[in-house]
């Protein structure tokens, strides 16, 4: 069964579970998946939550992908389970929805704007989930997990021109909002067209203490975009 269509079904999956981590891929049926994940995992015994939301939740809650977050947040509050809230910025691996219409056409289409976004490696929002989720000491916490520089349409345009060699331009919202409204539901794509368009107006920053927490967490600074961009230029031109 699924969460939604059977959830007595699942009740399972968390008996004899000390710690979950939960992340929720966005769905139009998000809060409710998330919302009976918790109770589920509360009525099992479950001590001790982790839950991944995102950076500026509240601020962002009129995202409906954003939103339902805020619902699951305040489930796992009133769970009394033991919980750590993980919000992580904007993914570097978002750019990788529209790789290879980049490499054809040499417009760089993630719409990050003029001031930009904290934008942080998949891997190492894994990383920090892994220690919240293993280590004492982070009870009713909640992390920002930002990268370590600032992030916009040009400078990420600018980073994969010096790796590829040859010119990217940035594209605009109505160039990215083009090409990816075929491949994907629509009201998500209405969603992330909102969710650019507040990029565009004052970004998505976090603070110097959000990045010395996520690096001491880590025990190393974040990985950077420039890492990020030669990983997968290296696996595009093997040489």
């Amino acid at each position: 069964g699924d969460l939604v269509s059977d959830p007595r079904s699942l009740r399972g999956a968390f008996e004899g579970v000390d710690a979950v981590f939960m992340v929720n891929k966005a769905s139009a049926t998000e809060a409710t998946e998330g919302m009976l994940a918790v109770r589920l995992a509360q009525e099992a015994g479950v001590g001790r939550f982790v839950y991944q939301t995102a950076h500026l939740l509240d601020e962002l809650a009129f995202l409906p992908h954003l939103g339902a977050k805020v619902a699951i947040r305040k489930a796992i509050e009133l769970s009394g389970m033991d919980y750590s809230f993980i919000a992580p910025n904007h993914f570097f691996q978002n750019d990788l929805m529209t790789l290879q219409p980049m490499l054809e056409r040499n417009v760089y289409f993630t719409p990050l704007g003029p001031v930009g976004c904290d934008g942080i490696d998949t891997g190492d929002i894994a990383a920090v989930a892994v220690a919240v989720l293993t280590s004492d000491g982070h009870s009713g916490r909640t992390y920002n997990v930002v990268g370590p520089e600032r992030l916009t349409s040009e400078a990420a345009a600018q980073a994969w021109s010096d790796a590829l060699g040859r010119n990217i331009r940035a594209g605009s919202i109505d160039e990215w909002s083009e090409l990816t409204k075929p491949f994907m539901p629509p009201w998500m794509h209405y969603d992330l067209s909102l969710m650019y368009e507040d990029f565009a107006r004052r970004g998505m920053l976090g603070t110097a203490d959000d990045l010395a927490e996520v690096t001491a967490i880590l025990g190393r600074p974040p990985r950077s975009y420039r890492e990020f961009v030669a990983e997968h230029v290296a696996a595009d031109h093997p040489a």
